[in-house]
């Protein structure tokens, strides 16, 4: 499932973005695709349109509190409720955003700034962080402002 090149896309040439992409997620049961990249921590949403055209274009932008210079976004998504994207570049700023309204619906607690290298949903309701040096913390978005809470690593 998800997005497969040749498939689903071709690049012939040049691309679709103005900007650095590091990260695309696809978001299922969408035609959206949502990218991250320098220089800040913004996100993009852009539509693969129709099947007879292999056209990427631009839909919106979903800013964040971070400015620029910011690690850029890491991000997963999810459509199990409706079009969701977890993003954050620390700890202290993992969120999750409707992608159509580009509203917050969950905002994780922690006053730690340490880097994140990724994030995903574990469920509709679970999410996992991966922080830059190995910690891994959990979060249950039916918790608003709830706790990242740091799952035990066995040594």
């Amino acid at each position: 499932q998800g997005l497969c090149p040749e498939r689903d896309f071709k690049v012939e040439c040049g691309g679709f973005s103005n900007r650095p992409v590091y990260s695309l997620k696809h978001v299922p049961d969408t035609s959206l695709l949502v990218t991250s990249g320098p220089p800040d921590s913004s996100l993009q949403v852009w539509q693969v349109s129709a099947e007879d055209s292999d056209v990427i274009k631009s839909v919106s932008a979903i800013s964040t509190e971070n400015g620029t210079g910011q690690p850029w976004a890491k991000i997963a998504a999810t459509s199990t409720r409706a079009p969701w994207v977890l993003h954050g570049s620390r700890l202290n700023n993992v969120q999750i955003t409707e992608v159509e309204s580009k509203k917050n619906v969950y905002v994780a607690a922690s006053r730690s700034s340490e880097e994140l290298s990724d994030v995903a949903f574990l469920d509709c309701n679970t999410l996992l962080v991966c922080c830059a040096k190995g910690q891994l913390c959990l979060a249950d978005t039916r918790q608003p402002q709830g706790p990242l809470e740091a799952v035990p690593v066995p040594s």
